[in-house]
């Protein structure tokens, strides 16, 4: 008797087999894995790139190139397969996420420890190529832009480390890309404002020294700044005799500054500019110099908004404060420095130096002594605080001469100026203005003697006896 079978389970059998049938791997598929078993890997790759040719919907073919070229250490290539099957389906997704953080870390340890065996370019170009594929494998990865950028900025590759520094900044706000990035700003400015003063340093000296010649200075003064006369003219009749040096009265001439100066015995009766002096200054390097300035400080605002505890941060953004001479921006920052670091000596220094400018001498001389305080051989903030004194005397002594009192009070200021001005002279031995300046605070104060003393020391270096 013939058995009949359940229409059902025919079905089931049909399904089955039509199933089967769709899964069978093509001829290239099953040729590329008895090439990955022998382990020869560029068969392999052939027999794979002519099954996605033919069958570019083909997810294992794509997945199975991707591993081989990881095989082959193609890093890029196998990022391009692994992209390509994820983009057709999911069906590896876990074991291709697996090889690209597998192939990624050994990457970036090989980048770091490139960079730290590094001792020329090639070191770093390795690092470089490391990162840069490590980067490629996994672009969300954070901490490879960042040492892509350290790689780059000790290869002195300056403008792709800010790329790599800026991004990793941006996509995951981190702290040293964003102190690292700010130091670049800040060192290149600071660079390219040293080199622009360098450029002009003739003029720039120039400029000051015109700045420092004034009526009823010592003639010996003038021409010790200025140096010799280009010419000097007689002013007083060709008969008449001379009683005295006091009696000279000559006019000096420097034509390099459009200048001339009437002498009187041995002071400086009268200065008359013919025409401005205007020397010619190249200020390209200055302004690219504050612009980088400016984008340290946009790098670094952010920076100490993100990590306000961050001192490095905080000192560099003050620094490009003053590099970008955003001034009220730097004082307001200082103030907060000094209250926070109270053992930096340079915050109190720049601090001090704002008030002096502003003519605020108490609040300057207590910064210049804190600054004094953290470190007595800081010479600036010694010079300063002799400046603070003096200045604050001589105004003093010009609002009671103005307002026709005989006030002496400005005596305590140059009493107060005296041992740090003698502090000076003594480091600054062959400074003739100081030893002038020190004449003078000791004349006001009526020591005679010191003040004859000073004023000979001077003399003897115009001279060049000292």
């Amino acid at each position: 008797m013939r058995r009949l079978i359940p229409l059902g389970i025919l079905a089931i059998a049909v399904a089955f087999i039509v199933t089967t049938g769709f899964q069978c791997s093509s001829a290239e598929l099953t040729s590329a894995r008895l090439y990955i078993q022998r382990k020869d890997y560029p068969k392999a790759v052939e027999q794979l790139e002519k099954e996605v040719a033919k069958n570019p919907k083909s997810e294992e073919g794509y997945f199975l190139l991707g591993e081989v070229q990881a095989e082959l250490k193609d890093y890029k290539k196998m990022k391009d397969a692994f992209d390509k099957a994820l983009a057709i389906a999911p069906t590896h997704q876990k074991e291709i996420k697996g090889h690209e953080l597998s192939v990624w870390g050994h990457l970036f340890n090989q980048g770091v420890e490139a960079i730290n065996n590094a001792s020329d370019s090639t070191g770093y170009g390795t690092a470089i190529d490391l990162f840069t594929t490590a980067i490629y494998v996994l672009p969300e990865s954070t901490l490879t832009y960042r040492n892509l950028g350290l790689a780059y900025y000790r290869a002195s590759m300056i403008d792709n480390a800010i790329a790599s520094f800026t991004t990793a900044f941006d996509k995951a706000q981190d702290n040293l890309a964003c102190r690292l990035l700010g130091r670049i700003y800040l060192d290149s400015a600071t660079v390219l404002k040293s080199r622009f003063t360098d450029t002009n340093r003739d003029a720039f000296t120039a400029i000051k020294n015109l700045a420092s010649i004034h009526e009823k200075m010592k003639a010996a003064d003038a021409k010790y700044i200025l140096g010799e006369p280009s010419s000097v003219k007689n002013l007083e009749p060709e008969k008449k005799k001379k009683k005295s040096a006091a009696e000279v009265k000559e006019e000096w001439s420097y034509a390099q500054y459009n200048l001339t100066l009437t002498v009187e015995g041995d002071i400086v009766a009268a200065m008359k500019y013919s025409t401005p002096y205007a020397p010619k200054i190249d200020s390209t390097d200055y302004r690219l110099a504050i612009d980088l300035y400016n984008k340290a400080v946009d790098i670094l605002k952010k920076g100490i908004q993100l990590f306000p505890e961050d001192a490095e941060i905080s000192e560099n953004l003050m620094n490009s404060y003053i590099g970008a001479e955003r001034n009220e921006e730097a004082r307001q920052l200082l103030v907060a420095r000094v209250k926070k670091y109270p053992d930096s000596k340079f915050d109190h220094y720049n601090l001090g130096v704002f008030f002096l400018k502003d003519s605020n001498y108490v609040d300057a001389i207590d910064q210049f002594k804190e600054a004094f305080r953290v470190d007595s051989t800081f010479d600036n903030a010694l010079y300063n605080l002799a400046a603070a004194y003096v200045n604050w005397g001589v105004a003093e002594q010009e609002k009671a001469k103005e307002e026709g009192k005989e006030d002496a009070g400005y005596k305590e200021k140059f009493k107060l100026a005296l041992p740090y001005l003698e502090q000076v002279v003594k480091k600054k031995d062959s400074d003739v203005q100081m030893w002038e300046l020190l004449g003078q605070v000791y004349a006001n104060l009526n020591q005679q003697d010191k003040a004859m003393e000073a004023y000979k020391k001077a003399d003897e270096i115009r001279e060049g006896k000292k």
